[in-house]
């Protein structure tokens, strides 16, 4: 009985990491893809990235790891509104989980996050809709969904900018998967919001490994300002 106990638990333990690895590479992996073409006169897009109501509005849960929320939606407000009059492409991407496989990682990991169809999986309502260009990602890396590589290769973009959350998993994943097809990729510093910002509070520049390896990586850093 008692290996048979000690048994079940190791199980149960290796299940559960098993679902945490398949969460962590489904939002970390970056995609292969083709690269775009030399524009003439190229278009800027500005992508916001998983500014959901589950991971920043009303139906996030209240252990979510994201605070210091309604700041920060307060500047990136600003941040999209001034990349608007800039004429720079608002597009807006959301996480979808969707499947039996999806539920079932988002309901073992994230308590049912961003699950398409619930009231939690649109877009913050707090952020103003400035265009009708909305995708769905069902990982990570927004190319995830060939759609949008279709829409911006339709619209002759060839640079990008990424806001939104999080800087070590879909901004990251996303920036290298556009870095793949041959964009231009810059991160707005001041418009991403970091789990390590607020769960790590006893640590210095949570985030500059991570920089690091964004400046490796050729993905360049901004601030709102500079956009």
């Amino acid at each position: 009985m008692k290996k048979f106990l000690i048994g079940f638990i190791l199980v149960a333990l290796c299940s559960e990491a098993v679902f945490v690895a398949s969460i962590y590479i489904m939002l970390t992996q970056a995609t292969p893809g083709a690269r775009i073409a030399e524009y003439k006169n190229p278009q800027k897009a500005l992508l916001v990235i998983d500014i959901q109501e589950d991971t920043t509005g009303t139906t996030a849960l209240p252990l979510s790891p994201y605070k210091g929320k309604a700041e920060y939606i307060s500047r990136l407000k600003k941040i999209i509104e001034d990349a608007s009059t800039k004429n720079i492409l608002i597009v807006y991407v959301k996480q979808q989980f969707d499947g039996l496989w999806g539920k079932t990682l988002s309901w073992a990991v994230l308590g049912g996050s961003d699950i398409k169809g619930s009231p939690g999986y649109k877009v913050d309502k707090r952020i103003a809709m400035l265009s009708n260009y909305k995708f769905s990602k069902p990982q990570g890396d927004s190319f995830a969904n060939p759609k949008l590589n279709e829409f911006l290769t339709e619209q002759r973009v060839n640079e990008l900018y990424l806001a939104g959350l999080d800087p070590e998993f879909c901004i990251y994943a996303t920036a290298r998967g556009a870095l793949n097809r041959g964009y231009k990729v810059s991160v707005i510093a001041d418009a991403i919001l970091s789990w390590r910002d607020t769960v790590c509070i006893w640590t210095k520049n949570n985030n500059e490994r991570i920089f690091e390896k964004y400046r490796k990586d050729g993905i360049k850093l901004i601030s709102g300002k500079e956009l």
